[in-house]
C-alpha cells in the first residue's frame, strides 16, 4: 500500500510525534528515514515544515546527544529564557562582520537556535540564515550588531 498517497498531514505529523516519543531522533534525515521504515515516504522538507508546525525541540540526552522532542505544553513561552537554553547548550562562538553576527553551533542545530533568536522578536534584527552548523543574525547597523552579539555572548554563557 502506497502510505504517501494515503496519509494524511495529520496522519504524518501523529506519526512523527510517535516517533520521536520512542527513540532519539537527531536530525531531519534520520527522521525521514524513520517515516520512511514505517512506510511513509516524505521529503526533508516537509519534515522540517512539520517539526516547525509540531514545535518539536532540540534538547541533549544525557550522553550529550542532540535528539529532537515534543514541546512541553506547561513549559513558559519567555522568548529569552528559550533562547538562553539553545545558546548555552548548541551554540559555540559568535564573531562580527559588519552588520553579521555569525554564530557557529554544533551541526545540525542552528535551526533550532536561529529560530529561537527570531522569537525574540528583537527590534533591530532584520533576520536570521540558518545552515546546519552556522547561522548568522542580520542586524540593521554594525553598532547593532555588536550590541547583539554581546547579548547573545550572555545568553550563552548564563
Amino acid at each position: 500500500m502506497d502510505r504517501r498517497a494515503t496519509m494524511s498531514k495529520a496522519e504524518r505529523q501523529r506519526l512523527i510525534q510517535t516517533v520521536v516519543q520512542q527513540r532519539d531522533v537527531a536530525t531531519q534525515r534520520e527522521l525521514v528515514n524513520a517515516l520512511s521504515v514505517l512506510g511513509c515516504e516524505v521529503t526533508q522538507a516537509t519534515v522540517s515544515r512539520d517539526i516547525r508546525e509540531l514545535d518539536l525541540q532540540k534538547v541533549r540526552t544525557h550522553l550529550g546527544r542532540a535528539k529532537y522532542v515534543l514541546s512541553a505544553r506547561e513549559r513558559p513561552k519567555d522568548p529569552e529564557q528559550a533562547a538562553r537554553h539553545v545558546l548555552r547548550d548548541f551554540a559555540l562562538s559568535t564573531a562580527v562582520s559588519q552588520q553579521l553576527i555569525v554564530v557557529r553551533c554544533e551541526i545540525g542545530t542552528a535551526s533550532t537556535v536561529a529560530r529561537q533568536i527570531d522569537n525574540l522578536n528583537h527590534a533591530d534584527i532584520v533576520g536570521t540564515l540558518a545552515g546546519d552548523d552556522t547561522f548568522v543574525i542580520i542586524m540593521e547597523t554594525a553598532d547593532k550588531a555588536r550590541e547583539m552579539q554581546r547579548y547573545v555572548d550572555r545568553l550563552r554563557e548564563a
